[in-house]
């Protein structure tokens, strides 16, 4: 027996269990007729039966374990019969038929913030053929919850849906989506952020460099680079990604020095900033960590896909100038410290001893990075 996966729901003071089931992500009937209705599961149950709405009843052995290990209420029948389950659809007729309209809304949204970062988390992992009905599922929610008028909030929506069907190289479907977003944000300008602005330019940027419209995916990528510098500044780790995303279009189209400028930046600004979170240094080099850099503004997630970003920045480099150069080595060091920050000790050690390599133990400044960098990486052990 296993315990499934679930999620926690918070409605007002009730607490709802959601599991993750083969059959689809469920809720317990008992902890339904407890937590939203005070009533008894059993008599809960036979009312159901009456109403004859969608229920499923499950006797399988990792749904029961989890009932039990999260002690939820089930009727009395369970032993014999299995635990019933209900789908959303249920719990959100039966709290209309009810009268509990308070929580229908924030249930509505509650369901909606799961499907967004359900799909969000599939296409951070690759996943995109999975993501891409969970997005669609969410536009649909959101359209439905926010009606008669489009909102603003369908904005993240619809930029999950562009997302998900340009990473199936659906360019029409992602393009008719970011369209979408785009006549949101021109209706509600005083409400669209810079950081809505940026993810708009930044998908509008990836689209046009599937299709090989450079001077279009430049154009979008500044813009992108121009409102995270207006949110973070222009030297954020979170302007970086700009940076970089130009890079690899003027690689592309084949303006190498512009596209190692692009590069250089973004190795800059990761240098500065993990040589302040990681080594606690400032940026002029001395001890002590500066005020707001005790921790990275990114998640786990995403400096993993830094991580990717600047061991492709490094592989640019060495093609261009040989694997030799320092330039290299200052690549694999920021590398290095990305790595210790994911506390992943074996390809850190690696990326340090590539740069030890290239720098020589006559370049004293880049040597006594080094040496920090493995006393934090002996830290770790």
């Amino acid at each position: 027996m296993a315990t499934l996966t679930y999620t926690v729901f918070s409605l007002g003071e009730a607490q709802l269990h959601q599991l993750h089931t083969g059959n689809g992500k469920l809720f317990v009937m008992g902890e339904v007729a407890v937590e939203l209705f005070q009533e008894s599961p059993t008599a809960f149950l036979q009312e159901l039966r009456k109403n004859k709405l969608p229920k499923l009843q499950s006797a399988n052995r990792d749904v029961l374990h989890t009932v039990a290990e999260l002690h939820l209420p089930v009727e009395s029948s369970a032993n014999s019969q299995g635990v019933c389950l209900l789908p959303a659809s249920t719990v959100e007729t039966l709290l209309i038929d009810k009268r509990r309209m308070e929580l229908v809304q924030p249930f509505k949204l509650a369901l909606l913030k799961l499907a967004s970062q359900e799909a969000a988390r599939l296409m951070a992992a690759g996943e995109y053929e999975l993501a891409l009905p969970v997005a669609l599922d969410a536009v649909q929610q959101g359209q439905a919850l926010f009606k008669p008028a489009p909102a603003l909030q369908l904005f993240p929506l619809y930029l999950l849906a562009a997302q998900a069907n340009l990473g199936l190289r659906r360019a029409k479907q992602c393009e008719d989506f970011l369209a979408l977003a785009s006549w949101l944000a021109m209706k509600e300008p005083g409400l669209t952020t810079s950081i809505m602005k940026s993810q708009l330019s930044r998908l509008y940027g990836q689209l046009y460099a599937f299709q090989s419209k450079h001077a279009e995916a430049l154009h979008a990528f500044a813009e992108d680079v121009y409102y995270c510098s207006l949110e973070y500044g222009p030297e954020d780790v979170r302007t970086s990604l700009g940076y970089y995303n130009m890079g690899k279009v003027f690689q592309s189209a084949g303006d190498i020095e512009k596209a190692a400028s692009c590069n250089d930046q973004v190795v800059a600004i990761w240098a500065a900033t993990l040589n302040a979170v990681v080594l606690g240094l400032t940026e002029a080099g001395g001890a002590g960590r500066p005020a707001g850099a005790a921790a990275l503004p990114v998640g786990r997630l995403q400096l993993m896909e830094v991580v990717d970003m600047l061991a492709d920045i490094t592989r640019t480099r060495a093609a261009a100038v040989g694997s030799g150069h320092v330039t290299v080595g200052e690549a694999h060091l920021v590398t290095a410290l990305a790595l210790i920050q994911l506390e992943e000790r074996a390809r850190a050690t690696e990326e340090l001893e590539a740069a030890a390599a290239t720098f020589g133990s006559d370049d004293a400044e880049r040597m006594r990075l080094v040496d920090m960098a493995r006393i934090m990486l002996k830290a770790l052990g």
